[in-house]
């Protein structure tokens, strides 16, 4: 095609002078100039195969038959334009200049409704938190004004509904537990005759016949009850013992090393202070000897002996002691005072294992009547 004359650069009409191998087509108005108005389809005229359009770029020199303008296609600036694949070959899309193309109006719409999606998921998610956030605020409001209210109405003198202590769950009740007392020591069971119960008898007393002390081995050959202290104490002991009241005497005849006998004794008071008044006492009396198997009683008058007094509780303990051979004890003997201290210590330590006894029944029974008050 050669085109010899066109339009100008404003749309002005031109005169067509010559349109070789153009599809030129439309209809003469009254009073033109003999020529006929023409229209160039999109794609380039002469082109073989393109499709043909009613759209003319010039639509103000275009005019149908009855004086109006050809009608055109609408023009939708936003609807989405036909992909490159379904448009004909050589086919621009509105508003291109020089052939370029326009924008891409399906990215613009999809990045629209995204934004848009994000804009209502922030405002949905704004409002939840919102919504709790008004909610925690409203109960808490609530609960500091009714609480404020009740201790208002609670008052002196409030009357006209239940008070706070109706709705309180009721304290659970604990019975205390009881209080078991420490068992008493040895010594102190030994000085009460309240708590000293347990029988005042040889078998009770010393229920072994052997001791031992420090490696020094003793033997006990006979023992005895006296109903009265005067009937096992010479004239002397025995008045001073009855003086304090001495009730019981135990006698016990000792075989000890380096042929040292011993007559070992236990008086019974009432009372602490009376044993210690007998043991502290200027007297000068002893015991009466004790015969047993192995034991053989010398002639006191001829004799001398050893003697030694103690005290524990309310018992005072003796010891009277001799050689077997009848030798007389001279000046420090620490043969006969070794003897003395080992039989004092027998006898000590026996009454102290007696008062532990009895200490321990006391701490049992105190507990069971405890273990009886939980259950009961």
């Amino acid at each position: 095609m050669r085109r010899t004359a066109g339009a100008s650069a404003h749309g002005e009409p031109g005169r067509v002078i010559s349109l070789q191998g153009a599809d030129v087509s439309g209809v003469g108005t009254p009073g033109d100039d003999g020529q006929r108005p023409w229209s160039v389809r999109p794609g380039g005229p002469g082109t073989p195969g393109q499709p043909q359009h009613a759209w003319d770029p010039f639509p103000s020199h275009a005019q149908g038959s009855q004086g109006q303008p050809p009608r055109q296609q609408p023009q939708q600036p936003f609807a989405q334009p036909p992909s490159q694949a379904q448009q004909p070959a050589g086919q621009q899309q509105f508003g291109g200049a020089g052939g370029s193309s326009g924008p891409d109006w399906s990215r613009l719409a999809e990045e629209r409704d995204s934004a848009a999606r994000r804009r209502r998921l922030m405002f949905a998610v704004g409002g939840t938190v919102l919504g709790l956030a008004l909610v925690g605020g409203v109960v808490a409001a609530a609960m500091t004004l009714s609480g404020g209210d009740d201790d208002k109405k609670a008052g002196p003198g409030a009357s006209g509904g239940p008070s706070a202590a109706t709705f309180a769950p009721e304290k659970p009740t604990f019975r205390p537990a009881p209080t078991v007392p420490a068992p008493p020591p040895a010594r102190a069971v030994l000085a009460d005759p309240a708590l000293d119960t347990a029988p005042f008898t040889v078998e009770s007393l010393f229920p072994n016949q052997k001791f031992t002390v420090n490696g020094r081995q003793y033997s006990v050959a006979a023992g005895k009850l006296d109903n009265t202290c005067s009937d096992g104490t010479d004239a002397k002991l025995g008045p001073a013992a009855r003086d304090q009241q001495c009730t019981q005497l135990i006698r016990l005849a000792v075989i000890g090393p380096n042929g040292v006998l011993s007559t070992a004794a236990v008086a019974s008071f009432p009372a602490e202070d009376k044993a210690l008044a007998v043991k502290n006492g200027k007297d000068g009396g002893e015991l009466l000897p004790l015969a047993g198997p192995g034991v053989k009683v010398l002639d006191a008058k001829k004799q001398k002996h050893g003697k030694l007094r103690n005290s524990v509780g309310r018992y005072a303990l003796f010891t009277l002691d001799w050689y077997a051979d009848g030798k007389d004890p001279v000046g420090d003997d620490k043969t006969m005072a070794q003897a003395q201290d080992d039989v004092d210590k027998f006898l000590w330590n026996s009454l102290t294992a007696r008062g532990e006894a009895i200490s321990k029944q006391i701490d049992d029974e105190n507990r069971r009547k405890a273990l009886e008050q939980i259950q009961g």
